[in-house]
């Protein structure tokens, strides 16, 4: 008898925890793609997905792991890298690896707007503007 009354206060208890949980939802503010027809500049549009906040800069500082993003090494390292291929600009390692829907990058992603944008700067030739 008494297993069962400690049993039953178990369940209710854990009923209580469950029940009592909350849960908060972090709506990622929506950001507008960029336009194709636009002209994306790395310097004014690429560099900021990069360097604001607690995104990739975080890491990637030259010091603790490659490449260097930092606004004034990133055009330098992207390249000597090869991390950039025009010629197929979906398979470019800047674009892929913290794309938002692949398990390669442990860390930081990029929104689907921020992916759009990298693609979309490397499509238009990738240049250091």
């Amino acid at each position: 008898m008494k297993k069962i009354v400690l049993l039953m206060l178990v369940m209710v208890t854990s009923l209580l925890i469950i029940s009592s949980c909350q849960y908060k939802f972090i709506v990622e503010p929506e950001v507008v793609p960029p336009n194709p027809d636009d002209t994306i500049s790395f310097s004014l549009d690429i560099i900021p997905i990069w360097n604001n906040g607690d995104n990739c800069v975080s890491c990637h500082d030259g010091s603790i792991q490659h490449p260097d993003l930092r606004p004034d090494a990133a055009y330098g390292e992207l390249n000597s890298m090869g991390l950039i291929d025009t010629g197929n600009p979906q398979q470019s390692l800047i674009y892929d690896h913290p794309h938002p829907d692949t398990d390669s990058h442990s860390w930081k992603k990029y929104t689907s707007a921020q992916a759009a944008s990298v693609l979309l700067w490397i499509e238009q030739g990738a240049k250091n503007n």
